[in-house]
């Protein structure tokens, strides 16, 4: 996959989109940073990237979640779909401010039309 792929960039936007509201502690509602992060989402991740790109991730050494590092998780965005479009402040609506809004969901639609055109959805 060239290093210009358009899925991995899109992905990579997400991740800077929602980083400051899941290494907030949800945007700051909660008190435990990274607070979705959970074993299964790593397994999903680490599936996925073996699936689908042929991959074996590293783990990290902690304790509870084999990719978190000290500032979060080390896997790309593009390797962990699940996690990367997930976001509390869509889900459950009560976070994201109305520009913020609109980029994800762009983001979110140019991600699953490129991932279907590369046959990479999750």
């Amino acid at each position: 996959m060239p290093a210009d792929d358009p899925l991995k960039a899109l992905y990579r936007e997400m991740a800077a989109l929602t980083e400051p509201e899941c290494s907030g502690g949800c945007g700051g509602r909660e008190r435990r940073l990274y607070r979705c992060c959970e074993r299964r989402y790593c397994e999903a991740a680490r599936e996925y990237a073996r699936t689908r790109y042929g991959l074996e991730l590293q783990e990290t050494g902690h304790p509870e979640l084999p990719f978190m590092g000290e500032s979060g998780c080390v896997v790309d965005a593009y390797l962990r779909p699940i996690c990367a479009l997930h976001v509390c402040g869509i889900a459950y609506g009560c976070g994201l401010d109305e520009v913020k809004s609109k980029e994800y969901y762009r983001l979110r639609n140019e991600i699953i039309d490129e991932g279907r055109r590369q046959g990479k959805l999750p």
